[in-house]
């Protein structure tokens, strides 16, 4: 097994539309058209350097859905011993040992940042590890910030979280976990499907103040699935609110899913027990608001792939090349063969630096196949932002995935959290 090699970043032009929203950020797409122009990319270190950190010995897991519980809140001591918010360059750690089993290998959080007094990052990480080169979310001053993380459990079943700047609040939402033992298997759809759009007449409207919308889910999964992975994306609220998804049939938690403020588009990915009637349910807290859920795959006991995870290792920062143009993607090169038998991905996709409202989707195969009419993260001018990313591997080794941008230039950060595939050998 090599320990690195060196990939061209092929970047190559797509199709994609969107629909503009008043702030000129990018909403959730609800069109597209062809388009064919392809250039050349920069260099990178390629696949074999992130195979390698799954080491020759990994172990593949499996999932374990949980209704979502929150297991920090710095504003009420939830998880830590007081209400003290997070100083600059400060780190807490999260003691998990009395939500997940002795077994758990590593969990999915949802990380929310709150008040913060100064634009800043979050890193999330195992307790006991070297902080990595790595973040899950940035944030600007007084905003309210979600993103999903899956990260490796460290001493005494602990994560720890970083604070760029503060004073700031974090809060953490653990939605499950992942075990050496028997759990669930991931199956990604390859190409995301859109299961809800809330501006489309067959989306029902606006979700109102203190409404709940039911999602229904088995159409769209085996009867055996257990739990789904979506990307959810919040619009055109009319006032300050969060929305929490949750499994039908069960208490809604205290928990949220997205948090929303007037003129944002509002990205999170939220993995979400399927609840009686093969349902999940989404309550918004105030005002109305627009949603979009795109499907990106489902967790079934029976069948799929196991989950390799890695501390978060870099693949590219395109600060290091050239910005990503207007209907160009970035890929994941793997000429070696490094991740032959790969389903999927997972990984914190961060923009940067746009130069005008745009959004990025990811997709297998972006050579062979025009990019579905999706998102994963959304991007007002200038703004940095970051959201989680469940994608499908393809067939194709010069391009197994791509990142594809809409509108206008900005750069990309991928920061790998693990893969899913067949046992290791």
């Amino acid at each position: 097994m090599r320990n690195a090699s060196t990939a061209a970043v092929v970047l190559a032009a797509a199709l994609g539309a969107a629909l503009a929203v008043p702030t000129a950020a990018a909403a959730a797409p609800q069109a597209a058209e062809a388009a064919t122009a392809t250039r050349s990319g920069q260099q990178a270190d390629g696949a074999g350097r992130v195979r390698a950190a799954l080491g020759a010995d990994a172990t593949g897991t499996e999932f374990v859905p949980v209704t979502p519980k929150r297991v920090l809140d710095t504003r009420s001591a939830i998880g830590v011993p007081g209400t003290t918010p997070v100083g600059t360059g400060g780190t807490i750690s999260v003691n998990l040992s009395s939500s997940v089993p002795a077994e758990a290998v590593s969990v999915v959080l949802n990380v929310t940042v709150v008040t913060a007094a100064k634009g800043s990052f979050v890193t999330v990480f195992p307790t006991g590890a070297d902080r990595p080169t790595a973040s899950n979310l940035n944030v600007y001053p007084n905003s309210v910030r979600p993103n999903a993380a899956t990260v490796t459990l460290g001493t005494n079943r602990s994560v720890s979280l970083f604070a760029q700047n503060g004073p700031t609040h974090l809060i953490a939402d653990l939605a499950g976990y992942y075990v050496a033992g028997s759990g669930a298997l991931y199956n990604s759809l390859g190409t995301p499907v859109r299961l809800l759009d809330t501006r489309e007449p067959s989306g029902g409207g606006k979700i109102g103040a203190g409404a709940t919308r039911a999602l229904p889910v088995g159409g769209a999964v085996p009867a055996s699935a257990t739990a789904v992975v979506m990307n959810l994306t919040g619009l055109n609220a009319t006032q300050g609110s969060f929305v929490t998804a949750w499994p039908n049939g069960a208490t809604r938690p205290t928990a949220s899913s997205l948090n929303l403020v007037p003129n944002q588009v509002a990205p999170n990915l939220v993995v979400v027990p399927i609840g009686t009637g093969r349902t999940v349910n989404l309550y918004n807290l105030a005002g109305s608001v627009d949603v979009v859920a795109d499907l990106a795959g489902y967790f079934d006991p029976t069948a799929g792939a196991q989950f390799f995870p890695v501390d978060p290792i870099r693949y590219i920062d395109t600060r290091d090349y050239s910005p990503v143009g207007p209907l160009e993607y970035v890929n994941f090169y793997d000429p070696y063969g490094d991740f032959e038998g790969f389903s999927g991905a997972v990984l914190n996709l961060t923009g940067t630096e746009p130069t005008s409202g745009t959004y990025l989707t990811a997709y297998p195969d972006p050579a062979h196949q025009d990019p579905p009419f999706t998102s994963n993260l959304n991007l007002a001018p200038a703004e940095t932002a970051a959201n989680l990313v469940f994608v499908g591997l393809g067939s194709d080794p010069e391009a197994r995935f791509g990142v594809l941008n809409r509108f206008g230039y900005v750069h990309q950060i991928w920061d790998f959290a693990g893969f899913f595939g067949p046992v290791l050998v």
